[in-house]
């Protein structure tokens, strides 16, 4: 079988039937509005290197506005290693995958809501971190940053600083 486009396919039609112009033009309009929607390019699409969470943290930034709540909190870091998470080291409690993001803004703690963004002003006043993860029962009181490597979480090590603490239902 032959294969013809469609472009000449119009002509054909328009050279071999006697009412030409009336049926290039429909044949024309059709092409227009069902064929060329799917040959267009995608000239809207912007690939964005940045992860999710970084992006929805950007996009609810305005949140930050509202007057936090300010605690003192231990704070501890961990890393995404099978001693110190449980058997899927890479996937929080929430499902965020922190392998794939590999970034330091994301945190564990039990006693705020998935979502609530911190800020340690002690440690980077302008550098907020969102609740993805949970630790173990027995932390009710503490959070603890997610590190790329479990070199750099032993050398965080333990502090007690002061937590700015927004949620969002405030």
């Amino acid at each position: 079988m032959i294969k013809i486009n469609q472009t000449a396919l119009v002509y054909l039609l328009s050279k071999n039937l006697k009412v030409k112009r009336p049926l290039f033009i429909f044949v024309a309009i059709y092409i227009a509005i069902f064929c060329c929607p799917f040959v267009t390019t995608h000239a809207d699409y912007f690939p964005t290197s940045e992860s999710d969470l970084t992006r929805i943290q950007k996009e609810v930034s305005f949140s930050l506005k509202q007057t936090p709540e300010i605690k003192k909190v231990f704070v501890t870091a961990y890393s995404s290693t099978v001693g110190e998470t449980d058997d899927t080291p890479c996937i929080s409690a929430n499902g965020y995958d922190l392998c794939k993001h590999n970034s330091e803004n994301v945190v564990a703690c039990n006693f705020l809501p998935f979502g609530a963004k911190v800020i340690f002003p002690q440690l980077d006043p302008n550098k907020y971190y969102t609740v993805v993860d949970r630790m173990q029962n027995i932390f009710d009181d503490r959070i603890d940053i997610w590190k790329k490597t479990h070199k750099d979480a032993e050398k965080f090590g333990i502090k007690y600083l002061k937590v700015e603490i927004y949620r969002d239902n405030q």
